[in-house]
């Protein structure tokens, strides 16, 4: 948002009444609402995953058919219209949906000058290889709780996040399951994802007292593309692939997969559909994938 924009809106908010004001603080500081928008455009997925656990239903959000496949929950309601591509969003389209606000996340300064001629638009850093991308996306949540007036909601999301991954956490400690894995998502029929640190699967893990096998250093993402055969160095933990596969499902019908020491030794098992890129509560979903994938492997 321009600082003339952010001039504005607080000049604004001042005639309003004090209690209706929410400020919120995105990567370019703090910024005051005369009150909670009621029609909101998200641009990533994270963000609507957040809304939505929020109970704020987006007016619009991005690739829906695409959100559906690779996401799913929560589930997009009725009604959110489809406003185009993550990275170039329909510009038409959000315009039409007359929105109070614009959500966005590591916006090209340049695309968010433009969104600000349609509407406010708040830019969140929330990947970056320097910072706690799930630290980030935590305190995102929080922000967006204050901006729609649901503080204590997203507190106690938050609260209750703690409290399931506890409990996780004493279920899986009570299976007799390896006490490492490496998390992969397959790519095609020669060459894997690797999640590592500062990714939400291996943060998922540790939260839930296991330690990666597997995990290449941290970087903006958190995950790492590597030849499939690396996956040989996973000699004593489970192999754990997030779904969906899609082209690299190939991969598990050749020889080299099938001469992996985690395959040999049945220490393979694919978790649910799970997006890893999410909003805070994405913590607690791998957690729910990773509790499923290793049920499969307890001996």
């Amino acid at each position: 948002m321009t600082p003339l924009i952010r001039a504005a809106l607080c000049l604004v908010s001042l005639a309003a009444p004090a209690a209706a004001q929410v400020t919120v603080t995105d990567r370019d500081g703090p910024v005051t609402f005369d009150a909670p928008p009621e029609r909101v455009v998200t641009l990533d997925w994270a963000l609507t995953e957040d809304l939505l656990d929020l109970g704020v239903t987006p007016a619009g959000a991005p690739e829906l058919g695409l959100y559906a496949e690779w996401v799913g929950d929560p589930a997009i309601p009725d009604g959110v219209a489809d406003v185009g591509l993550r990275t170039e969003p329909n510009l038409e389209r959000i315009a039409a949906l007359e929105p109070d606000v614009i959500l966005s996340s590591d916006l090209d300064p340049a695309q968010a000058d433009t969104l600000e001629r349609i509407a406010p638009t708040l830019v969140f850093d929330a990947w970056a290889e320097d910072h706690d991308n799930v630290a980030a996306a935590r305190e995102i949540f929080l922000n967006l709780g204050t901006l729609f007036g649901r503080e204590d909601a997203a507190m106690a999301r938050l609260d209750a996040m703690d409290d399931r991954l506890d409990a996780i956490a004493d279920e899986i400690a009570a299976m007799d399951v390896p006490d490492t894995a490496t998390l992969v998502r397959l790519n095609d029929e020669s060459t894997v994802w690797i999640y590592g640190e500062n990714s939400i699967p291996v943060a998922a893990l540790r939260r839930v007292g296991l330690a990666p096998e597997i995990a290449p250093p941290a970087n903006r993402w958190g995950v790492t593309q590597r030849p499939l055969e690396d996956l040989a160095a996973a000699e004593a933990g489970a192999l754990l692939a997030i779904r969906p596969h899609m082209g690299g499902a190939a991969a598990m019908g050749g020889p080299l997969w099938q001469a992996l020491p985690a395959i040999r030794a049945d220490r393979f098992a694919e978790m649910p559909r799970t997006w890893s890129y999410g909003g805070a509560l994405s913590l607690e979903r791998h957690a729910e994938a990773l509790l499923q994938a290793l049920g499969q492997l307890a001996r």
